[in-house]
């Protein structure tokens, strides 16, 4: 099923006994053929209101104000280099990448999830029984090949559609964009450097896509699309097109396919040099770099190494309590909603306001001296910058370099450091006034409600009946999944931010000692230094990101892959084992 819908906004509401067997609408005008998952709760749902926030329009007002208070108070063209982390702002997209891999529903507002009514939230055995992911959580890359055409509701135009995101000419690779003149590239590499769009697609496949929208959307909601069509991107999840760091982190998939083809034909490996042996290495390559790069670079490594180790036992107890518990109204795969609603929300802390983007938009200032937030999402099919050539301009093209670690700059007076912001609660500014978010509302309370990423964030928390931090690390300690006691006055973290220390010292609902999970995580990774989650957040993103790739049993991990295996190698004839080589390897990066 191919649908077509915005990343954060509004879906047609709709009584709750009609959603039950009914996954939410992927994000964006998906192309990617996905099937129904389960969201459920790791710590099992209990009558024990200390595990809980209080159910009270009073409790929603003091998230919003603990939202306000998470926002970083600095200039948005001269970021503090003290909130700088040690790690790459590589690491803030690959992270978004993979979220769109395993997830498409908990950002959405729904009948169970609206953070506009959230008081009081729904019982937690309807969250469990009707919420459903629209994402098969599995690492398989469904964005970059839009997944197996097959099944109930696939039509020719969905067909068509999938078709149409491989090459026309040469069948085993993948179609890329070509970036067009208005600048110079950032490097001496090809220009092939953008998503494909359907302006450069046959116009069969440009039909099938309006004919798919048509049928989904109303007369206003279709006229906008069939408008702004030549300029969207063909992939998977056009999630992946909304910022353009993560559609040119996309883009090196596509690439990385392509030269896996070049390299088994110029080669004498044994591989076949077609498609399905392009898709299967840039897989296992990918999923290894998942383990061995993201989680060792966002999780404390020796937790990852434990859960390895473990085969991520205590997650695959949660999938059997889940469907225990569920029965009659499971579809399977679940994710815990501790992980998708609050864990994997630690990236949104990475964020910058500025980057050090390329030589045109960043050191040494061609054209701008730095890329901010606003531009990277307005060169995107959905921001508006493309309407004229529909296609990426050249000099908006990203310097690797300058995002994976290998040309490290700290912050000075011409621009920000090439690292990505602390794991911590403090949010860049440009997150409290989002943008593309909240356009279409007419009263103005409600617009600041949803450009305010952190009041989003926690008001959804609450209105999916999380428990607190401090019952899911207790729960955690008790099962032997982590070896730290659970921090029971949080405010005292904040010896250095006296407003936020007695805000959550004082609040009615007592978010000193019963704290937003989602807050209580970056809180834990701030008191660690911030440069990577703490043992609680740390076990909950690598315990399901290994547990589900333990669970496909054709995975990297599964498989014991390692690039040493592949066939695939750098010119140096080394191994691609690093994020660094897979970007040279797609011939990405210099």
């Amino acid at each position: 099923m191919i649908v077509l819908q915005s990343h954060g906004g509004k879906e047609k509401a709709k009584p709750l006994n009609e959603m039950i067997f009914e996954a939410d609408r992927p994000a964006g005008t998906d192309i990617a053929v996905d099937e129904q998952a389960d969201f459920g709760y790791l710590v099992p749902p209990l009558d024990a209101p200390e595990d809980y926030l209080p159910q009270s329009g009073e409790t929603v007002g003091e998230l919003d104000e603990l939202g306000n208070l998470m926002i970083d108070a600095v200039n948005t063209q001269a970021e503090d280099p003290a909130g700088d982390s040690t790690m790459p702002p590589v690491l803030t997209y690959w992270g978004q990448f993979l979220d769109h891999e395993l997830t498409a529903r908990t950002d959405r507002e729904s009948a169970i999830t609206s953070v506009t009514n959230a008081h009081p939230p729904v019982a937690s055995s309807t969250v469990e029984s009707q919420l459903r992911n629209a994402r098969s959580p599995r690492f398989d890359l469904d964005s970059v090949y839009g997944g197996s055409p097959f099944g109930p509701g696939i039509t020719s135009d969905v067909v068509t559609v999938i078709s149409g995101m491989r090459h026309p000419t040469f069948v085993n690779k993948m179609r890329v964009g070509t970036a067009v003149e208005r600048g110079p590239l950032p490097d001496g590499l090809d220009e092939h450097r953008d998503l494909p769009r359907y302006v450069q697609v046959q116009g069969s496949v440009r039909e099938a896509a309006l004919r798919i929208a048509e049928a989904q959307m109303n007369q206003e909601e279709f006229q906008k699309f069939s408008e702004t069509l030549p300029q969207r991107a063909l992939i998977g999840d056009t999630r992946n097109d909304e910022n353009l760091v993560v559609a040119q982190f996309h883009l090196s998939f596509l690439r990385f396919h392509n030269k896996a083809i070049d390299f088994l034909a110029s080669h004498n490996t044994g591989w076949i040099p077609d498609f399905n042996s392009a898709q299967m290495l840039t897989r296992l390559h990918y999923q290894w770099l998942i383990v061995e790069g993201y989680l060792k670079g966002v999780c404390d490594p020796t937790v990852v190494d434990k859960i390895v180790e473990d085969r991520a036992s205590h997650f695959f107890r949660f999938r059997a309590e889940y469907d225990e518990r569920r029965q009659n109204t499971r579809l399977g795969n679940a994710l815990p909603l501790e992980f998708s609603a609050a864990a994997y929300r630690f990236g949104h802390s990475m964020v910058r306001a500025i980057y050090d983007y390329n030589k045109n938009f960043g050191r040494p200032g061609g054209i701008l001296p730095n890329a901010s937030l606003e531009l990277l999402f307005a060169f995107t099919g959905g921001g508006g910058a493309l309407d004229g050539d529909k296609r990426l301009p050249k000099n908006w093209v990203i310097d690797w370099t300058r995002f994976v670690g290998v040309s490290p700059h700290p912050a000075d007076a011409d621009g920000p450091a090439r690292l990505a912001r602390k794991i911590d609660t403090d949010l860049a500014p440009p997150l409290h006034t989002m943008d593309k978010e909240g356009n279409d509302e007419t009263d103005e309370q409600l617009k600041a409600l949803f450009k305010s990423l952190a009041r989003r964030n926690l008001r959804r928390g609450y209105n999916l009946r999380l428990p607190t931090g401090q019952a899911v690390h207790k729960y955690l300690r008790q099962h032997g999944a982590v070896e730290t006691s659970p921090i029971t006055d949080v405010s005292a973290i904040f010896a250095s931010k006296p407003a936020l220390r007695d805000f959550l010292k004082n609040t009615s609902s007592r978010m000193f000692e019963r704290t937003p999970l989602w807050f209580y995580l970056l809180a834990e990774a701030e008191q660690a230094g911030g440069n990577h989650l703490g043992e609680v957040g740390s076990w909950l993103v690598a315990s399901t990101f290994i547990g589900v790739l333990l669970a496909d049993p054709d995975s990297a991990l599964s498989r014991g892959f390692t690039p040493e295996q592949s066939p695939l190698r750098m010119p140096d004839d080394s191994t691609i084992d690093s994020i660094a080589k897979w970007m040279r390897f797609a011939a990405v990066m210099e």
